[in-house]
């Protein structure tokens, strides 16, 4: 795989797959669901699953666990804990379950308990490649490239986590076979040389180990965010990036196929808001000169959370 399994991403390959499957005019109309801020699915980023054990981004809001007298001895072991907490990019479910329901000091005390073991992750291969003359489709001289694709070993799955929001209009759409179809493909660069193929293992299935509170002032988002100003969100928690798109498919071979840039905020990234709803964030149009009519979706996949 040479392109990133982010929830962004994602939507743009499932919009082409769509609109093969369903027509230009079909796709306008789906879109409209989301532009309009009806969405009818939230999707999050790839995630892994390894050893039975799911891993979620680790949340960015800090955590304020109640003070306590300590000695200086523990008060070393609290700062050596912390400081090792640091290096965990990922949470299990029950650790995320606790950061939801606000037990603090619970979820704290937690985090070295994956010290030991190594973050779950792609590994990186190197491949050197030619470039090839248009006109003569000979090997160009001294116009050798690299790149590092990645995998996943024989133990590592990836989930991707899907809200259904308005089933009859998931049904109608054919969505799920859609988005299976993204993956088996192919998914990101070189698709068409074999890169971001998957083996879907297993089907659709529900997924009720979520704990999420009954009262909530927040959320914490598992996809890339574009928070929008009816979210009403007081105060954030998160991590950007950069987005420098570029169009895919037959209008990558455009003039000029490259998007505007855009900032998104990171999968782990917490709100809080008093606004309860299903979904938080929008979907964006004008993101091209070329295209603006062309959208870009920064509606995320959420969980309720007490902040």
């Amino acid at each position: 795989m040479l392109s990133e399994l982010q929830s962004d991403t994602i939507f743009g390959h499932f919009a082409w797959r769509f609109k093969e499957e369903h027509g230009e005019e079909k796709l306008l109309e789906f879109l409209d669901y989301f532009v309009n801020g009806n969405p009818i699915f939230t999707i999050s980023d790839g995630l892994f699953h390894k050893n039975d054990i799911y891993y979620f981004p680790k949340p960015l809001k800090l955590t304020t666990p109640k003070f306590e007298q300590k000695s200086k001895s523990e008060r070393i072991k609290d700062f050596i804990k912390q400081k090792e907490s640091k290096s965990q990019k990922f949470v299990t479910l029950n650790q995320l379950n606790l950061y939801l329901n606000g037990d603090l000091n619970s979820f704290d005390n937690s985090l070295s308990s994956l010290g030991t073991q190594e973050n779950p992750g792609f590994l990186s291969d190197l491949r050197v490649s030619v470039g090839i003359d248009r006109k003569t489709f000979k090997s160009m001289e001294g116009k050798l490239f690299t790149y590092n694709p990645k995998y996943l070993d024989d133990k590592t799955f990836i989930n991707i986590f899907v809200k259904i929001i308005d089933s009859d209009k998931w049904d109608k759409f054919n969505c799920e076979s859609i988005l299976k179809s993204v993956f088996e493909i192919g998914f990101g660069k070189k698709k068409s040389s074999g890169y971001g193929q998957f083996e879907i293992i297993g089907k659709f299935e529900n997924f009720n180990d979520f704990s999420e509170p009954e009262i909530s002032n927040g959320f914490i988002s598992l996809s890339h965010i574009l928070p929008a100003n009816n979210d009403k969100i007081m105060e954030a928690f998160y991590n950007i990036s950069v987005k420098h798109g570029k169009f895919g498919e037959e209008k990558s071979n455009s003039k000029n196929p490259f998007k505007k840039p855009l900032i998104l905020l990171t999968p782990g990234s917490c709100f809080i808001t008093d606004e309860k709803r299903e979904f938080y964030g929008r979907a964006v149009d004008n993101i091209s000169n070329s295209f603006p009519d062309h959208i870009h979706n920064g509606i995320a996949f959420t969980l309720k959370a007490k902040l």
